[in-house]
């Protein structure tokens, strides 16, 4: 085994060997080669138009919303108008109604018409309305004789004038 090399020698030993002259060029800035103006600016038009596009679209829908809701607004307030109006009309007519179905007019007018008082009043006994009426009888009693009715030879009426009428042809 060989003596241990000193400090000096070990460095010379294994000092880097020159390299080989291989110098590089000298750096520059890259400048890249002009983009053409195809595709991308195309895209960008178009994603532009497409957004200016939405944009007056939605306005134009909020446009168009708000007047069909002002137009549906002034035709409830006519409605409303209408309403009140018929209301008013209908009121008034109750009330003549009530005015003329009021008892002391109608006695008046029967008084009027030359009908009397009755000398006395029966009052009907109250039906409920839920409870259903008895069948009525349809078949004829045992005690009444069945009768036919009279058959009368048929007449044709005799013509009239102009000037009178008939009590067929009144109507």
């Amino acid at each position: 085994m060989a003596p241990p090399a000193t400090g000096t020698a070990r460095r010379a030993a294994t000092a880097p060997q020159p390299r080989p002259s291989t110098r590089r060029p000298p750096l520059r800035v890259f400048q890249p080669e002009p983009r053409r103006a195809g595709r991308r600016a195309r895209a960008r038009r178009s994603h532009t138009w497409l957004a200016v596009a939405l944009v007056v679209g939605s306005l134009l829908a909020v446009v168009v919303g708000d007047a069909l809701v002002a137009q549906g607004q002034v035709r409830m307030a006519n409605l409303q108008t209408a309403i009140s109006a018929d209301q008013v009309t209908q009121k008034a007519m109750q009330t003549e109604v009530a005015e003329q179905a009021a008892p002391d007019r109608i006695v008046a007018q029967a008084i009027a018409l030359g009908q009397t008082a009755p000398a006395s009043v029966l009052d009907l006994p109250q039906v409920p309305l839920n409870v259903p009426l008895p069948e009525p009888q349809t078949a004829p009693n045992a005690t009444t004789p069945a009768t036919t009715p009279a058959t009368t030879p048929a007449t044709t009426p005799t013509p009239t004038t102009a000037t009178s009428a008939s009590p067929t042809t009144a109507q």
